[in-house]
């Protein structure tokens, strides 16, 4: 009896062992939730998409083209990385002796202005005291919110360097004395000329009329090679990792396309055309349209995660009402156009950080050398065709420039094939503040 009374006992006690045991374990228990809908965004891979701070702010706020017009004969070449930087450079920590803000209710015209000018063209508007400041590191006090999209450097009776900054509408410009020696800058000049090509000045209306605001684009543009360039896919969750917080991120998929939120932001992925878009939820109050903050806060931001991929990105265009920046890629100094953005990355920022961020992942690879080459027609032909087109508002034309078309490979969707573009050269349009392709005295 004493027995089974011994055996009751222990039996009892292993029975309340396992239920502490079973207890403990359901309350400790974590499931493995890795390949199910909701996942754990901790921080773990917070490295940059290349190495960070690669860029540097006067080669990507830059010109699209450098213009010598001396004697009314002009001469110019696209704007290379190289170049920029030679001329930039005597420009760079001067003071200025004085400044001067002119209006014109007509058209714009400077007479002071030499016979032996240099034009640098922005594709944007751009304020005058972010590119003294960011780009020249000048020190210049300049009127506040004052915008340009063209840079005239001359010389006055001291051999020092003038700055007339014009407005996109050819109504203002600012004439900023420099300090700098233009001895220097004729030296920079100087080895930038055997470059350059004979360009035509263009009048598309009444405010191109003067030297100083006519349109530029070269004469005869020489024979260019196509190029074929190949890409690699960067990851979503390294983007994922650099733009979120380390909260828990739910995915959902649905036709190719992967959402990622948290309670600070979400991000929409097509992994069918690679497209990236965050938006931050901590910044939906308003994005800002002010320039001077906008444009070194974009430039910061995208340039601290390496976003810029060691390539040749460039501010190409800003929106003043949506506060929405363009960086653009470029090829030996010609812009590329892509009917799907994939050159693009698209930011707009908010009060105190980036609020829209878009952008393909897709990093080039290599650029391969195609023995290929294209004649384009002269400009006088793109320009008479143009003005001879009733469908065309020939006075609603900003520029004309030479640049690459980035032709999607169609079956890029196919795994087996990689992933590649075509860059082929042709005319651009720059009409009614939107850009087109020539084609055929059209644009398209």
């Amino acid at each position: 009896m004493n027995n089974k009374e011994h055996i009751k006992s222990v039996i009892l006690a292993l029975l309340v062992l396992m239920s502490v045991v079973l207890t403990y374990m359901v309350w400790d228990f974590s499931p493995d939730i890795t390949d199910v809908d909701n996942t754990d965004s901790k921080k773990n891979d917070t490295k940059p998409l290349t190495k960070p701070m690669t860029a540097n702010m006067d080669t990507t706020i830059a010109p699209f083209q450098i213009i010598n017009s001396k004697d009314d004969h002009p001469k110019g070449t696209v704007a290379t990385v190289s170049n920029v930087t030679k001329l930039i450079k005597p420009l760079k920590n001067k003071g200025a002796k004085s400044v001067e803000h002119v209006h014109r209710d007509h058209n714009l015209m400077i007479p002071e202005l030499g016979q032996d000018i240099t034009i640098l063209d922005f594709t944007y508007d751009l304020p005058l005291s972010t590119y003294l400041d960011q780009v020249l590191n000048s020190n210049a006090k300049v009127p506040n919110h004052f915008n340009f999209n063209r840079l005239v450097i001359d010389r006055n009776a001291d051999d020092r360097i003038v700055l007339y900054a014009i407005s996109k509408d050819r109504h203002d410009y600012v004439k900023v004395t420099t300090t700098a020696k233009f001895a220097n800058f004729k030296e920079a000049l100087a080895t930038v000329k055997s470059e350059m090509k004979p360009y035509t000045d263009i009048i598309t209306n009444k405010d191109s009329i003067d030297r100083a605001t006519h349109l530029f684009a070269p004469s005869k543009p020489e024979k260019l090679k196509t190029y074929r360039m190949v890409f690699n896919t960067m990851s979503v969750e390294k983007m994922n990792a650099i733009l979120f917080d380390d909260s828990t991120i739910v995915r959902s998929s649905k036709s190719g396309v992967t959402t990622y939120n948290n309670n600070t932001g979400v991000a929409n992925y097509n992994d069918k055309d690679e497209k990236y878009h965050y938006k931050n939820l901590s910044e939906d109050e308003k994005s800002s349209s002010n320039m001077e903050e906008t444009i070194p806060g974009t430039f910061d931001f995208i340039n601290n995660h390496g976003g810029f991929l060691n390539e040749d990105y460039r501010l190409f265009s800003t929106d003043n009402s949506s506060g929405e920046l363009t960086y653009q890629r470029f090829l030996n100094g010609y812009p590329t156009f892509n009917n799907e953005n994939s050159n693009e990355i698209q930011v707009t920022w908010g009060e105190k950080g980036v609020f829209d961020y878009r952008r393909s992942l897709l990093r080039t690879d290599v650029v391969l050398n195609s023995e290929d080459e294209k004649s384009l027609p002269k400009l006088e032909s793109v320009r008479s065709k143009l003005a001879n087109n009733s469908d065309i508002d020939f006075e609603k034309i900003t520029n004309i420039v030479v640049g690459y078309e980035m032709q999607d490979n169609p079956d890029h969707n196919h795994m087996e094939v990689q992933i590649n573009s075509e860059l082929i050269p042709r005319w651009y349009v720059e009409y009614d503040g939107k850009w087109y392709m020539y084609s055929d005295g059209g644009l398209e």
